[in-house]
């Protein structure tokens, strides 16, 4: 089954147009993002909404369809971040970029 276009005006708008794996704007992306499956056709999931995330093309790519990785610190199998059970921020934390000190470059304007 295809998904609709409404369906993935739907889902653009409930992400409000970021990607809900890393959280990256679509509109400072390339490419327009995808509608991606939390859980795999392949492994039997489905087209319903709940099932379907928002993401950019290289969270797409990377997640391919996988469920599951290894947690780099444990090498335990652990269950890759769901968008639809789990809340981001605690999970990920974007970095900031923080000025040099005593480096003229890097000015905060206040």
């Amino acid at each position: 089954m295809s998904i609709s276009d409404e369906l993935k005006q739907a889902i653009r708008e409930r992400a409000k147009y970021i990607c809900e794996y890393c959280h990256s704007p679509e509109r400072l992306s390339a490419n327009r993002f995808t509608v991606d499956h939390v859980i795999p056709k392949s492994l039997g999931g489905s087209d319903e909404l709940n099932n379907l995330p928002l993401a950019c093309r290289r969270c797409n790519e990377r997640r391919y369809n996988f469920v599951a990785g290894i947690d780099p610190d444990t090498q335990e199998i652990v269950p890759i971040f769901n968008p639809r059970q789990q809340k981001w921020e605690e999970h990920f934390v974007w970095l900031r970029v923080l000025p040099r000190k005593n480096d003229p470059k890097s000015k905060i304007i206040r």
